[in-house]
């Protein structure tokens, strides 16, 4: 029995004969089938009703779009970010940020901390300088860090041995600023403890996690522009 490369068994009915096991052929003009006993019955007008069905095309394969990159930013640079991320939260992001004390009044000599406690209300702190020290707590980072004064660039130092203390430097310097900034709700009461939290861990205000998210991504992109390490 002949058989093309396109060709079907069926068992097919035509004029009342039934044929088992026949086989039909394509081919560029015509259409037939053989019987078993090599007998060619033409199709043709048949197929033409009936084309054959042309063969499933293979699915062709989307390329991937490729996500953004994301920017790595070194731990200097996110070190500084958050640096001034816990300053925007206490309010002492301004120029003259290291020399703000409790309620938003100034301190002029940085020699030492301040150690000025001031009132509002019900509440009283000696909270001064740009991470909002308190006098105390001064007392004890400056001891341990060798500060030699209440500069600027002891204040950071305090800060970051905060920081180092709360076991938050790892997520600090790998960017992960909100893991950072929950372990650090002790110590800076404007920090959340949480998303969604909103009076934090001292039971006042806080400023909204999302917000210092967003705070801490536009000083790493700042930062990092100051350090010539993003190039137009």
């Amino acid at each position: 029995m002949r058989r093309s490369s396109v060709g079907l068994s069926v068992v097919i009915a035509i004029a009342g004969l039934t044929q088992s096991h026949a086989a039909i052929a394509f081919e560029t003009d015509s259409c037939y089938m053989l019987t078993s006993s090599g007998r060619r019955i033409d199709l043709n007008s048949l197929c033409k009703k009936n084309p054959p069905m042309p063969k499933p095309k293979p699915p062709q394969q989307q390329s991937k779009k490729r996500a953004a990159p994301t920017i790595a930013f070194p731990a200097s640079v996110n070190l500084q970010a958050f640096l001034m991320t816990i300053r925007y939260a206490e309010g002492t992001d301004s120029g003259d940020g290291y020399q703000i004390q409790f309620t938003g009044s100034r301190f002029f000599n940085f020699n030492d901390h301040p150690r000025n406690v001031i009132c509002s209300g019900r509440l009283c702190s000696s909270a001064a300088g740009a991470y909002q020290f308190l006098e105390t707590t001064w007392d004890d980072v400056a001891n341990s860090i060798g500060a030699r004064d209440f500069s600027p660039v002891w204040q950071d130092r305090g800060a970051i041995e905060l920081i180092r203390r709360a076991g938050a430097m790892e997520d600090v310097e790998a960017g992960r600023a909100t893991d950072a900034i929950s372990k650090l709700a002790p110590i800076w009461a404007s920090f959340p403890r949480w998303s969604g939290d909103y009076r934090g861990y001292y039971d006042q205000s806080v400023v909204p996690m999302e917000e210092l998210a967003e705070v801490f991504r536009l000083q790493q992109i700042q930062t990092a522009k100051q350090a010539q390490i993003v190039r137009k």
